[in-house]
């Protein structure tokens, strides 16, 4: 019987988005073949870890109640430094206990998600020994990504890439190819479809109009909220119905300029009746089955849970060809792109799909299809898993030529 290996899953989570809620959906799956652990730097994120409790993954939070989580102040030198410097005394607190832990439970691999986890996993003689994987779950653009992020995650003994266009970037700025494993998000069908069925915990205003637009996603610039509303706008004009749900909270350790800027474009077009901010919601596969389109103008994507969710939830979709994006949606075949920052482009993909239901039943079968053949659990956890054990083959390898030496 082959022994199970042992695998470490460390980050600093403060929100429960998208790539949190997969990420728990693949330690889940590779908790029937090895031994999982997650060490949570604060366990600042109650839904995150609740979610690992329902799962029962075993998890170990670092500093408990700690309250100053986030550096902030991006763009913002000297106050970045100074509140660098204000946590020093608990990011040494946090590095020591990371490392007792980390040896106390002694993995085979270690992954993360995060940049800053990589700060205190790499440069540390202590933890040298454990092989760290990297999964790169944005796009991955040089303008995205720091200087020091950049030198720590070539210094990864592995990066997993989200998506083939978040591998090029990769490899663009420095990273070995041979270091670099593209590797989706597994499909979660179920999931979805028992969550969709499930009624909505509160009714959205609106829900009697007759063309229904769901954008999920945090209340940033970067996802194109503004987008949305300046296309209702354009539509509104022409007399069309529709209303357009927003949900999403605003991100931690950001200022809320970007939500008072969306409110006053509600305002000012006169969308109070059309536009609506739900706010953070649980129930989004329930408000995927009452819209009848999933739209997503972002500026930048890794491989992006709302749009295979819509397209589990047979849901058309709208989106910019953004990172992962353009792995999943073929325009005019499996959903419509748009130029960002576009609000023409989105609202004429928007009218065609309120006056061509033929194409709307296209698009959401050939998509669903598309899903069912490339990306399901198995085939992808099954790539997972191959990577952490030729991790394991080669640690093996160098402890026996250690040894001998």
């Amino acid at each position: 019987m082959n022994k199970k290996r042992k695998i470490i899953f460390f980050d600093f989570v403060t929100h429960y988005g998208g790539a949190q809620r997969s990420t728990v959906f693949v330690l889940k799956q590779l908790k029937n073949f090895d031994e999982i652990y997650v060490i949570d730097a604060y366990g600042f994120c109650e839904r995150y870890i609740n979610a690992l409790a329902a799962h029962k993954i075993p998890t170990h939070i670092l500093l408990p109640g700690a309250r100053t989580v986030y550096i902030g102040h991006s763009g913002k030198i000297l106050k970045r430094a100074l509140s660098l410097l204000k946590q020093l005394p608990i990011l040494i607190k946090l590095r020591s206990r990371l490392i007792k832990k980390i040896r106390e439970i002694n993995p085979d691999v270690i992954w993360t998600n995060s940049y800053k986890a990589l700060l205190f996993l790499l440069p540390n003689f202590r933890l040298r020994r454990y092989p760290v994987f990297f999964y790169a779950r944005g796009w991955s653009r040089r303008c995205e990504v720091g200087v020091l992020a950049r030198w720590l995650i070539k210094k990864a003994d592995y990066v997993l890439a989200i998506s083939n266009a978040t591998a090029k970037e990769l490899e663009s700025w420095g990273v070995q190819k041979e270091k670099i494993k593209v590797i989706h998000t597994p499909i979660d069908f179920n999931t979805a479809v028992e969550g969709s069925n499930k009624d909505a915990q509160i009714e959205p205003p609106g829900t009697k109009s007759s063309f229904k637009v769901l954008l999920p996603g945090q209340l940033l610039l970067t996802k194109g909220q503004h987008t949305a509303i300046e296309a209702a706008h354009l539509l509104k004009q022409e007399g069309l119905d529709l209303v357009v749900w927003l949900v999403g909270d605003i991100k931690i350790g950001t200022e809320d300029n970007y939500y008072k800027y969306i409110k006053d474009l509600i305002s000012r077009y006169g969308l109070q009746d059309s536009v609506f901010l739900l706010g953070w919601r649980n129930d989004v596969l329930s408000l995927m089955n009452l819209c009848d389109v999933v739209i997503l103008p972002s500026h930048t994507e890794g491989f992006p849970r709302t749009v295979w969710e819509a397209m589990v939830l047979k849901r058309p979709v709208i989106a910019t060809p953004v990172g992962g994006v353009v792995d999943i949606i073929k325009d005019g075949k499996t959903g419509l792109l748009m130029p960002v920052d576009n609000a023409e482009a989105l609202a004429q993909n928007l009218k065609k799909l309120i006056l061509d239901k033929k194409l709307c039943a296209k698009l959401t079968q050939n998509a669903y299809n598309q899903l069912v053949e490339n990306f399901s659990v198995d085939k992808q956890v099954k790539l997972l898993r191959e990577s952490f054990s030729h991790a394991t083959r080669v640690k093996s390898g160098n402890n026996r030529e250690t040894q001998t030496a």
